[in-house]
């Protein structure tokens, strides 16, 4: 996954169509990987910096609760943002919000009332 990429989904100017066919190959080897105990492989080209904040976060929330991303994509894009040296979170809520995106099997699954909860935190500020 390309990081701008990313940032291009988030500010509209990619469409979650195009970004999930970019990563789909990635995700079928991260996939693939999963429950057997070892390691999943996420592959981050980290060719632009990117701060994650509530608005980011809040789109791809959203994504995945109108069914645009599936939970598998979100999960991998969490994690991927995760492990960049290269993303930052404007707030360390962010950062916990984002975490509950990832792995089903340690977070239980993310439900799309639970992604619009997380999306909605923050909205009035």
């Amino acid at each position: 996954m390309k990081l701008s990429s990313l940032a291009n989904l988030i500010s509209g100017a990619l469409s979650a169509a195009d970004y999930s066919a970019e990563i789909a190959a990635e995700l079928a080897e991260h996939t693939r990987h999963l429950g057997g105990g070892g390691s999943a492989p996420v592959a981050v080209s980290e060719d632009v910096d990117l701060v994650l904040d509530r608005a980011g976060l809040g789109v791809l929330c959203r994504l995945f609760a109108s069914g645009q991303l599936t939970a598998g994509e979100l999960a991998y894009t969490a994690d991927a943002l995760q492990m960049a040296e290269r993303v930052e979170f404007s707030s360390p809520e962010v950062a916990d919000d984002l975490d509950a995106c990832t792995d089903p099997e340690i977070n239980g699954p993310l439900s799309a009332e639970k992604a619009l909860a997380i999306a909605g935190r923050g909205a009035a500020a």
